[in-house]
């Protein structure tokens, strides 16, 4: 995370881990969506765009970001290998339905 040039919160960096309040639910309860910064957008208005661990690409607001938890890091990436784990088997069953 980098310092905002006007001395308020941190900023997120391309990267970083990080949990958008305003993706959070009340009814029916859904918890705010991780994700992890992939461009800054300098704006007007200032945006994050970021990427969930199944691809998902948003625009959101710095007001609503704030840095994820150590747990919310770690589901985000056990919940990107079961994604990638899925991805390199189905490209085996690709490759070797070819063969046949």
């Amino acid at each position: 995370m980098t310092h905002d040039s006007t001395g308020g919160r941190p900023r997120p960096g391309r990267g970083d881990y990080v949990v958008d309040e305003a993706t959070r639910q009340a009814m029916p309860s859904e918890p705010a969506w991780v994700g992890r910064v992939q461009l800054v957008s300098v704006g007007p208005p200032l945006r994050y765009v970021l990427v969930t661990a199944t691809g998902y690409e948003w625009r959101a607001d710095p007001r609503d970001v704030r840095p994820a938890t150590v747990e919310e890091r770690a589901e985000y990436d056990a919940a990107l290998e079961r994604r990638l784990r899925g991805l390199r088997e189905l490209g085996r069953r690709l490759t070797g339905s070819r063969r046949a």
